[in-house]
């Protein structure tokens, strides 16, 4: 499985790859490939992160938790 830091890595070069395309004027199919790339990491980033921060939230007891969401 991948890890986070490689994910967003991965990401930081897509959005490059993204920009230097714009600056291209690459056809059109190309930039919105990228773009759906950049969008996919994104969320693939995302959900590590969550899934993590809910595991460590599954630890704690149910009190602890409802305390720790409030703030």
């Amino acid at each position: 499985m991948a890890t986070v830091e490689k994910l967003q890595e991965h990401l930081k070069k897509t959005q490059s790859d993204l920009e230097e395309a714009a600056k291209k004027n690459s056809d059109a199919s190309e930039i919105r490939k990228l773009k759906k790339k950049t969008k996919r990491l994104a969320r693939k980033a995302s959900k590590i992160t969550a899934t993590e921060k809910m595991a460590e939230l599954k630890k704690k007891k149910k009190k602890d938790r409802k305390e720790s969401s409030s703030e």
